[in-house]
């Protein structure tokens, strides 16, 4: 006996980033990654780039906002400070915010470290850009009728011309 499956229709994309429905996911994510990132912001202009960087939003729910972190020291860093960091997502967040909690968790440690091993692979396997051999002709014509700065400035530029090995 062989089950029938109904195929569901794919959405449009202009229902799916559609502003107006309060049940799309999709919006309802982005508003919610929108905030977090305002609240990294807010983070950074209190305890400064160094610690704010080694600090997550993780959730923003019932008017209480989470952070993690990987590290204990910056966690107390953070607990020195959380008065005013409750203050300024209160004034610049929402008013009815009625706390921050902060967690220690090894894993955000695991995670930054993966997502940064994953930007270097990403960034060794790309390709150096080079330069045509049509363009280094051109800039090589607007050098010989340039000045003497511009000249080593296109002297420069022209380097990165495609080795011929």
């Amino acid at each position: 006996m062989l089950k029938e499956y109904s195929v569901k229709t794919p959405k449009p994309l202009s229902e799916l980033l559609d502003r107006n429905q309060s049940t799309n996911s999709l919006y309802r994510y982005r508003q919610k990654s929108d905030v977090f990132v305002k609240i990294k912001r807010i983070l950074s202009d209190i305890l400064g780039d160094n610690i704010a960087q080694n600090v997550t939003v993780s959730n923003y729910k019932n008017s209480i906002v989470y952070f993690e972190s990987h590290s204990a020291v910056v966690a107390t860093g953070f607990k020195m400070q959380q008065s005013q960091i409750l203050s300024a997502l209160r004034s610049k967040l929402d008013p009815a915010l009625v706390t921050v909690e902060m967690k220690v968790s090894p894993k955000t440690t695991q995670t930054a470290t993966r997502v940064k091993q994953v930007e270097k692979e990403q960034n060794k396997s790309k390709p150096k850009k080079h330069i045509p051999e049509q363009a280094l002709s051109i800039l090589q014509s607007i050098a010989d009728n340039a000045d003497d700065t511009l000249k080593q400035k296109i002297s420069r530029l022209m380097q990165h011309k495609k080795d011929s090995t």
